[in-house]
């Protein structure tokens, strides 16, 4: 899976975009890939969109809808896009729409480009932000005290004792 993030909002609310290539594993009996791989799909976006934004952990609470709008089949690329819409007390609400790409044939032939994202399943989840006990805390992070992805990164390597090499 690969992720990507953005902000798009004045209090850089993060935007998390997660791939994932249908495989076999992945289908039902009628060929398609089974609702629960999406709504996984679904939920990881989700939750690693709140996670990096409460800079801490978050659980999922509810689904408050879920639509699965079109099959996909083996070998479509489905792409989870999970946005931030809202922030309370101790929740965080979140919107993911799920599409999916296919390829027709080689990428040398100007002809086999990839066709239109077909549109998958659309979901709103809302997450609680929890502590280490796992008890509801607040959803967002004390101004100016959110690290960087990269800082966050080399601080949980400096911790675990992981050193990068010298060029």
């Amino acid at each position: 899976m690969s992720t990507s993030s953005s902000a798009p909002c004045a209090r850089t609310l993060v935007q998390r975009t997660l791939t994932h290539l249908a495989q076999p594993a992945d289908l039902n009996h009628q060929g398609d890939v089974a609702g629960a791989v999406i709504f996984r799909l679904i939920d990881h976006a989700a939750w690693l969109a709140t996670l990096e934004y409460s800079n801490g952990p978050t659980a999922t609470r509810a689904v408050k809808r879920l639509e699965f709008l079109n099959p996909v089949r083996e070998g479509g690329l489905l792409h989870a896009c999970a946005q931030i819409e809202r922030v309370n007390n101790t929740s965080i609400e979140v919107r993911t729409t799920v599409t999916a790409t296919y390829w027709s044939g080689w990428a040398d032939d100007p002809e086999d480009l990839a066709a239109p994202p077909t549109p998958v399943a659309s979901a709103e989840l809302v997450f609680v932000a929890i502590d280490v006990t796992g008890t509801p805390r607040a959803a967002t992070p004390v101004p100016g005290t959110r690290p960087s992805s990269e800082n966050l990164y080399l601080h949980q390597a400096a911790a675990s004792g992981y050193r990068r090499a010298s060029p």
